[in-house]
């Protein structure tokens, strides 16, 4: 019966028409999108997924009994469309809650809790402490298509004209480093991986008091909301074990900021 209501894509192979539990029980693997953008997410050369949310969402799922998982990477801004067009199964990415998200995708309790910064070349020529600064110098900032950082700089003013979009982190930081942007808006986390990673002659502002902090969690597609429940108890279960903070410490993260974040909280973000 349950082959009699599937189909498979010839070209990816994966069944379509079914709830994500079915395909799990057809021995399909769970598809994760991700951005790749340590340390929220990574993926290696050798298609190995990690990073933080990932590697959450991996505990979680093995807990389950869950272990054939696959990574997919895509932009911030395809995520959800992605997930609604069962593209994917699971977006563990980092993806930021926000009114218009969750009112889309069911989100399970935050995994990761992050401020937002600045980088900036290196002295802070422009003074960029603040979004105001941004207004008050004209500086041009940049940010990631469909990202949080976007949509919560044009909510506190700041015009079109001073925002330049870019597919993902490296590319805007390498639009700093050409001169074609005054600064980078990203998670304070984001920049300290890329410095980390790659260098570079750049300084990182403290966290930006008018950017509300935020957290992130795994969404899933509303038709799947028994498996997000299934989901959501595991991984609050998991939250309370050692295990769960050592994950979140190896990426810089506190595991007590994800414990006392809620999804009702989170939700409450513009977006």
């Amino acid at each position: 019966m349950l082959a009699a209501c599937q189909t498979t894509n010839p070209e990816t192979g994966q069944v379509e028409g079914s709830g994500l539990q079915q395909r799990i029980d057809a021995g399909q693997p769970v598809r994760v999108a991700v951005a790749n953008e340590p340390p929220y997410t990574k993926l290696e050369a050798n298609g190995e997924l990690t990073g933080a949310s990932p590697d959450i969402t991996k505990a979680v799922l093995e807990r389950m009994g869950i272990t054939e998982v696959e990574g997919v990477q895509t932009d911030y801004d395809s995520m959800i469309p992605g997930l609604e067009a069962d593209r994917w199964d699971i977006v563990s990415a980092g993806l930021f809650m926000n009114t218009t998200r969750c009112s889309k995708v069911l989100y399970a309790a935050p995994d990761i809790v992050s401020t937002e910064s600045f980088a900036v070349p290196a002295g802070n020529p422009k003074k960029l402490t603040s979004v105001d600064a941004v207004l008050d110098s004209g500086a041009v900032v940049a940010v990631l298509a469909g990202s949080y950082e976007l949509k919560t700089a044009s909510s506190l003013g700041v015009p079109d004209s001073q925002l330049q979009t870019y597919p993902k982190a490296p590319d805007a930081m390498q639009g700093m480093s050409d001169g074609r942007v005054d600064a980078v808006l990203l998670p304070t986390l984001t920049l300290e991986s890329h410095k980390a990673q790659y260098g570079g002659d750049f300084d990182i502002t403290e966290p930006l008091d008018e950017i509300p902090t935020t957290g992130a969690g795994a969404a899933f597609r509303k038709s799947d909301k028994d498996f997000h429940a299934k989901f959501d108890a595991e991984l609050k279960k998991f939250k309370e074990t050692d295990e769960f903070a050592q994950l979140l410490e190896e990426w810089g993260f506190d595991a007590d900021a994800s414990r006392e974040a809620t999804t009702e909280q989170l939700c409450k973000t513009e977006g």
